[in-house]
């Protein structure tokens, strides 16, 4: 159980530095160990946010938010083809389960989710 635990923090802590890499998190400064959103990705999921029309929002629908800004963020400011980014966001939502790559985007959008809800109860 315990090795269970360590794998799940290991993934997590791997797949912070991931989204740390990407600029879609940051910490704002070296003395705080808790990370937020940056301001370019909290800016994309703004405008999906109003685009979906999101007020509230159940853990689905900000999964999904989140999803969708991650994809969006990857194309705009990390330069990737929209069209490669079409085509993995088409395979992620038919085959995300058996997919190595299903497994580390839905853990970068868990902790998207996570950090977007925080920032929001805190204002």
């Amino acid at each position: 159980m315990a090795d269970d635990h360590n794998q799940r923090l290991e993934r997590t802590a791997s797949a912070i530095e991931d989204l740390l890499q990407m600029g879609a998190i940051r910490f704002p400064n070296e003395k705080e160990e808790k990370a937020m959103l940056s301001a370019q990705f909290s800016q994309v999921a703004s405008n999906v946010m109003s685009d979906m029309k999101i007020t509230g929002g159940d853990n689905e629908q900000m999964m999904k938010l989140m999803y969708y800004s991650l994809l969006i963020f990857m194309n705009e400011y990390l330069k990737m083809p929209k069209a490669l980014m079409i085509a993995f966001g088409n395979d992620l939502e038919k085959n995300r389960e058996t997919m190595e790559s299903g497994e580390l985007v839905t853990r970068y959008v868990s902790i998207l989710t996570e950090l977007w809800t925080r920032s929001r109860s805190e204002q």
